[in-house]
């Protein structure tokens, strides 16, 4: 199935040893450097800029935009492996994002991937009784207040905000414990340790079941429900290989980079202009290995001055 994505895969990181940026050529002839001729002020009018515009090879993401390529890649990851957003989000996640790279997994060999990420291929139901027991507090509640992964493993609702004591904890301490005790959850205290949390599994030490974003939901109170949401945002960019933020200060756009044109020019909507390659300023017709030595060479000569 072709898409976006695989066009992005298919030119690989070969596309970023490109002879120009690497340092391994001179400078570009005349004849190379044609699109970067000055322009005179005459014809620098809004009609030049915009024919500019439309030749670039790379597209600036707002929030928004983030997040319905986002929503697009998990529903397309849902319908074609016929798997609920959650499970699909999961995946993604797993693969940096790369709708290609799940597709290619997936239909290699099932099984290990599931086993890999957490899903279960069939949800386990929560055993149909009046009173089950916590399997962090190990106190008996009534099934309506019980919360479970797909596994089916139950705590209450209360405990799956505590953090789990270790396996090796003895059952007295264990039930010495009561939610009251802990100001931190098992859930609050992953999403506080950061980006982690978009990992969690069961709190049962010999399951691996994965916790998705609607049990999260459920249980996470709204300041972390928030903070869930923007780690879930940001790895969108930061663990894709082909997007990243724009490096100006205080910048929330984002740049989805089209790779294999050549040039690695980027001019950001906020006006900043770098290099995609090494994220410095914009330097062509500079080769990055050149520009990395002169930073570091200007680097040491203020070290030089200070002393």
């Amino acid at each position: 199935m072709d898409s976006e994505d695989d066009m992005h895969d298919a030119n690989d990181l070969e596309s970023l040893d490109d002879d120009f940026y690497s340092g391994e050529t001179g400078m570009a002839s005349d004849d190379g450097d044609a699109d970067y001729d000055f322009v005179d002020n005459e014809s620098d009018d809004s009609e030049d800029i915009i024919s500019h515009r439309q030749q670039q090879n790379y597209t600036i993401l707002s929030e928004a935009d983030i997040r319905l390529h986002q929503e697009e890649d998990i529903n397309r990851i849902s319908q074609v492996l016929s798997i609920p957003s959650v499970q699909a989000c999961i995946l993604l996640r797993h693969y940096k994002w790369s709708v290609s790279k799940v597709h290619d997994a997936w239909f290699a060999d099932e099984e290990s991937v599931r086993k890999a990420v957490g899903l279960l291929e069939k949800n386990v139901e929560l055993l149909n009784a009046k009173e089950l027991s916590c399997g962090i507090c190990f106190e008996n509640y009534p099934r309506d207040r019980m919360s479970t992964a797909a596994c089916g493993h139950p705590f209450c609702s209360i405990s799956m905000l505590l953090p789990p004591l270790p396996s090796s904890s003895s059952c007295s301490r264990r039930s010495e414990r009561s939610p009251s005790t802990s100001p931190l959850g098992y859930i609050s205290t992953s999403i506080s340790d950061g980006p982690g949390c978009l990992t969690l599994r069961c709190p049962d030490p010999s399951c691996g079941a994965a916790v998705g974003q609607d049990m999260i939901d459920i249980l996470a109170s709204d300041e972390d429900g928030e903070k869930y949401s923007r780690y879930l945002l940001r790895s969108y960019i930061e663990d894709n290989r082909k997007t990243k933020w724009c490096p100006a200060p205080g910048c929330e756009f984002a740049v989805d980079f089209v790779m294999g044109s050549g040039s690695y020019d980027v001019t950001c909507n906020c006006s900043y202009s770098f290099c995609w390659n090494c994220t410095e300023e914009a330097h062509r017709p500079v080769d990055c290995s050149t520009v990395a030595k002169w930073i570091l060479k200007n680097s040491a000569e203020s070290e030089n001055m200070n002393w």
